[in-house]
């Protein structure tokens, strides 16, 4: 008899989330030839449902086997796309300030010096559909990590957060272990924002 894994379990120890039914279903299709059967079904959204945000990004999404997933998360090279399977997207953002402090005053003065680039947290879930480990979609995720450029991430997120012309650097990738599944691989890949300059030489 082979052993039984919550995969949704396993996800929630390495990124700390745990998928919800749709809307907001995150995972919870999932399961490996030595998991259970999903618990629920990911119905289409409702009629009239807003497809698209304000800038033309798609919020909506059908997967190879007809499943509906919110919010796909895609990163953009040489006009070449890898959507990251089943994803979940968080952004960080931070100041850099100088405090002075003030002589026989409490407190401090604040100096704003810039808006620090933006950290991006992606981690999501490749899956085989013949029940063989993934290797093909590990191999593209190398790819783009080898890529010693900076690559368009694109998502509804983004849309709201980046400038038009940010793109983002990826900095680390990890490929979590996964004990008891053999058809899929959990992938974590964190970015900093990059911004384009215009150098002028006088």
């Amino acid at each position: 008899m082979k052993p039984e894994f919550d995969i949704r379990k396993i996800l929630l120890s390495y990124i700390g989330y745990k998928g919800l039914p749709y809307p907001g279903a995150f995972f919870g299709m999932l399961k490996s030839r030595a998991g259970k059967l999903p618990e629920y079904e990911m119905n289409a959204p409702a009629s009239g449902f807003q497809e698209f945000t304000n800038k033309g990004t798609r919020l909506y999404k059908q997967d190879h086997l007809g499943r509906w997933y919110f919010m796909p998360v895609t990163l953009i090279s040489d006009g070449k796309e890898y959507e990251i399977p089943e994803a979940v997207l968080s952004i960080t953002g931070k100041k850099t300030i100088i405090e002075t402090p003030m002589v026989g005053r409490k407190g401090s003065v604040k100096e704003l010096i810039n808006i620090d680039d933006y950290k991006v947290s992606i981690a999501g879930y490749v899956q085989s559909t013949d029940g063989s480990y993934p290797e093909d979609a590990i191999i593209k995720i190398r790819e783009l990590f080898n890529i010693n450029q900076s690559v368009e991430l694109v998502s509804a997120l983004t849309d709201l957060i980046f400038d038009d012309e940010d793109k983002v650097v990826i900095t680390d990738i990890a490929f979590p272990s996964t004990p008891g599944v053999e058809d899929g691989q959990i992938i974590k890949i964190e970015c900093i924002t990059d911004k384009p300059f215009e150098l002028i030489i006088e």
